[in-house]
């Protein structure tokens, strides 16, 4: 975690994201797909123009004697480094996610890399907020939280993704679907298809949000793995009859260009 003192969003093994299970029946698993090497990529991040991260704590968190908090922010970044979208995944109060939401709003960043080629992907950064100076005191209530939080293992988040076995009925419902068309002249010479492995949420209507790519593939396939999975739509997901959000992946076989037009 890194707190509102600190100068950049750092991971942890708190917000690390773990891929679900793959979702394809008799279709490929995990093992059949290459991932690139930390030395082929180059994550996105916040423009380093303007890498300082401090979120300004809720004033409503103080009144309500909340002296900590802590919220997670997904931001869909082109391969020009424009934001296309923002998502608030995870929070411990709604005025925590709020607050991180609408700084994101505010920054600007560079595009993830893959071999020197800016890609489209999700970039997911969270945030720890620390009272402001002179908010020493907490409430009783907070206190008597922070110590079930310390018993329990860490921050419950009252807000946070769903995997789809959670969901009523057990997975998502698509109403829409898109395969990536590969062009002839990309098409291997060896004739084994090509695949993507690619993660997403999907949000309380049914959208999706924040695509990427996960496996190894080259950027005009990465491109074009997105802009497929960002035309799908699924009912809303619904966990205990309350609509929820998702965190899911698939598999994406690519069509042949001449495939595609029959």
């Amino acid at each position: 975690m890194h707190g509102a003192d600190t100068n950049k969003p750092a991971a942890s093994e708190d917000d690390t994201v773990q891929l679900p299970d793959l979702k394809v029946a008799g279709g490929p698993s995990l093992k059949d797909f290459s991932f690139p090497s930390k030395d082929e990529l180059t994550a996105a991040d916040f423009s380093a123009s303007d890498p300082f991260l401090k979120v300004q704590f809720p004033g409503q968190a103080a009144h309500d004697g909340v002296a900590t908090g802590r919220a997670t922010v997904g931001v869909f970044v082109d391969a020009t480094g424009q934001p296309k979208d923002f998502l608030l995944i995870r929070c411990t109060k709604d005025y925590f996610g709020a607050a991180l939401l609408k700084e994101a709003k505010l920054r600007d960043f560079t595009p993830k890399k893959q071999q020197g080629t800016a890609i489209p992907s999700a970039f997911i950064f969270s945030y720890a907020f620390e009272p402001p100076p002179g908010m020493n005191a907490i409430s009783n209530f907070e206190a008597a939280s922070r110590r079930t939080e310390d018993i329990q293992g860490g921050a419950k988040y009252a807000y946070h993704p769903r995997n789809e076995t959670e969901l009523d009925g057990g997975q998502l419902v698509p109403t829409r679907v898109a395969v990536p068309v590969l062009p002839r002249a990309l098409v291997p010479k060896d004739g084994k298809p090509v695949r993507a492995l690619v993660s997403f949420y999907v949000d309380e209507k049914g959208q999706v949000r924040l695509p990427n790519v996960e496996s190894s593939l080259p950027p005009p396939f990465v491109t074009a793995a997105v802009a497929a999975v960002q035309q799908w739509a699924f009912k809303p997901p619904v966990a205990k009859g309350q609509p929820v959000l998702v965190y899911t992946m698939r598999a994406l076989t690519f069509r042949e260009e001449a495939m595609a037009k029959k």
